[in-house]
């Protein structure tokens, strides 16, 4: 792992940060052992969270007042969209309602 011990020792290389040292020194580590040693370690398996990164339209909700949304975990088996206004076109561009296009920020 990477310490930041004085003296320290020539010769040796020097990083700016515990995680900058372990990437340069110890970045074919398989065991994870150096960044395990961090103050708030990644995990092998990060937990994502907020909104997905596309849109997809809400069949759970009548059509005339659904909309398009990017909540988590996507259900499958609907088109996704790279931007709510492109989803409100794409899925509900007759609506007359116009609830889909309501809810865009």
């Amino acid at each position: 792992g990477c310490i930041n011990d004085r003296p320290l020792p020539s010769g040796r290389p020097t990083y700016s940060s515990q995680i900058a040292c372990c990437r340069g020194a110890y970045a074919g580590q398989t065991s994870g052992t150096c960044l395990s040693q961090l103050p708030s370690a990644p995990t092998m398996s990060p937990t994502e969270t907020g909104g997905l990164d596309v849109y997809y339209p809400d069949y759970d909700t009548s059509w005339a007042e659904a909309g398009c949304i990017n909540t988590r975990p996507f259900p499958g088996g609907r088109p996704t969209y790279s931007s709510q206004i492109a989803c409100c076109k794409g899925a509900y561009g007759g609506q007359v309602s116009g609830t889909c296009l309501s809810q865009l920020p």
